[in-house]
């Protein structure tokens, strides 16, 4: 008896320091990490919502495009559009019912795209069909109107060398301002102190010179770019608020996404996230329906609408995607519109939407729901860490256990391809509970070409320009500032 109790006994106390050792020791990190998950969306009601179709980029004959204003209007309305941002270059949006203070310069460089003709808004009467969607269409299927962002401009509107633009919405500024190759800081500094809001635009075209982007594809961005955007979105952050990362037909913007990578590893552990959008940047009818955002709104209303690009509820879509790869990894599938002036499929709304995503912290996975797509896509720290292929369901899920390991990521952000396009959403970051992100330092201030180019403006401007009447002669007839707005002809270029 005594025998068989002391076997006992040996027995259990060999097998109670075996009971913890079931996983390797690997696995045990990994069940261990903890998640925070900061959704973008998660403030969305999903089932109250709508989602709007959104431009935020486009042009009309008031500064350089080939539609007047009552064709653009109608043209947006007929292709279902909820919201549409009118920014010429130079030149503020007041509404489409008012006549815009043209830059005659601007128009004169682009005659053969603007025939110099009078630009002429629409009546009052017609501009209140648009906003409560009476206006007559023969292809409109939205029951809403339409509604009108004010004072919607792109800045350094004649930058040489390259086009160094940026959109700003909802403030007094930028009318006439030509703008300084380079110098993205001074516009954007100026929209937040006029208490409006900006994106950076087509930012390939300034990385790039030559304005194609193809030769530097699968190669990451000078750091010198990354380094002086981070510094802007967070020395302005809440005013300017993101970047494009597709345009048009994303031939200069290929290697944006990229950058905006590159972009968000130096900025979030600084705690300011700038968002993602896309935008036909469009001048002719051809391209209105290139590329745009759905916005997440539970009212159409102007004031929803800021609060939505403030807070990043939308979702970036585009019928044009130019493959491209970095470190091996495929960042982007090969999806390129095919055929697009025969098909005319540039013109159909099937491209992929995000309809619900789910977040759920206890188990570290983000689930997203979606319309016309059949692959999804997760980026992280400027690779691919996740591609699914052949989604029939429409539901797709990240486990973050399964995908990171035990990196130390910052973020995901995911794109949805299918037939007709291209949808991306904006980046969710990633905290490991009682972990820190490791500091990243961020130069406050660089010292490059641009900033010597406005400092020697900004000297010259104050000794030989500012009291300069051959100047102000000069800004009153080609940069159209009148009697009304006399006192911008004492302002900078």
């Amino acid at each position: 008896m005594i025998k068989k109790l002391t076997a006992i006994l040996l027995a259990a106390l060999m097998i109670i320091p075996m009971m913890g050792m079931s996983a390797t020791p690997g696995d045990v990190q990994i069940s261990e990490k903890n998640y925070v998950i900061t959704d973008p969306y998660a403030d969305v009601e999903w089932d109250e919502w709508e989602a709007y179709k959104t431009q935020l980029h486009c042009h009309t004959t008031a500064s350089d495009g080939f539609l007047k204003i009552d064709e653009f209007v109608q043209k947006h309305y007929d292709l279902d559009f909820d919201i549409v941002a009118l920014t010429d270059h130079g030149t503020l949006n007041r509404g489409w019912n008012r006549e815009p203070e043209l830059v005659p310069l601007m128009r004169l460089i682009k005659k053969e795209r603007t025939k110099n003709e009078p630009v002429v808004p629409i009546s009052d009467e017609l501009y209140n069909q648009y906003i409560s969607g009476t206006a007559p269409s023969q292809t409109r299927t939205h029951k809403n109107g339409m509604i009108d962002i004010p004072l919607g401009i792109e800045l350094n509107m004649a930058t040489p060398v390259a086009d160094c633009h940026l959109t700003g919405y909802y403030s007094e500024y930028g009318q006439g301002l030509a703008g300084v190759f380079g110098d993205y800081e001074t516009p954007s500094k100026g929209v937040m102190e006029a208490g409006g809001i900006s994106f950076l635009s087509h930012v390939g075209e300034y990385v790039y010179p030559e304005k194609d982007s193809e030769n530097y594809v699968g190669k990451p961005i000078d750091d010198y770019y990354a380094t002086k955007f981070a510094r802007l979105f967070m020395d302005y952050a809440g005013s300017s608020l993101g970047m494009g990362i597709n345009s048009a037909t994303d031939a200069h913007t290929r290697c944006d996404r990229i950058l905006y990578d590159q972009i968000l590893q130096k900025t979030i552990p600084n705690g300011v996230v700038p968002w993602c959008n896309s935008f036909a940047d469009s001048h002719n009818e051809r391209s209105i329906n290139d590329a745009y955002t759905m916005s997440l709104m539970p009212e159409l209303s102007v004031d929803a609408f800021r609060t939505c690009l403030e807070k990043g509820e939308y979702f970036s879509v585009s019928h044009y995607s130019n493959g491209v790869e970095l470190n091996g990894m495929k960042e982007m599938p090969d999806f390129v519109e095919k055929d697009v002036e025969d098909s005319k499929s540039y013109l159909l709304d099937n491209t992929p939407m995000v309809t619900r995503v789910t977040v759920n912290q206890d188990k570290d996975t983000i689930t997203i729901e979606g319309t016309n797509f059949n692959e999804i896509t997760w980026v992280s720290n400027g690779n691919v860490i996740l591609r699914e292929s052949d989604i029939a369901n429409g539901t797709a899920t990240l486990d973050l256990h399964s995908a990171l390991l035990k990196e130390p990521y910052l973020y995901v952000r995911f794109y949805i391809t299918g037939e007709n396009g291209i949808c991306y959403s904006q980046p969710f970051v990633l905290n490991v509970e009682g972990e820190d992100f490791a500091p990243v330092e961020v130069a406050k201030k660089v010292y490059d070409l641009p900033w010597f180019l406005r400092s020697i403006v900004t000297v010259v401007d104050l000794i030989f320009f500012r009291a300069n009447p051959i100047i102000w002669v000069f800004k009153y007839f080609a940069l159209g500032y009148n009697p009304v707005t006399f006192e911008r002809l004492f302002n900078p270029f």
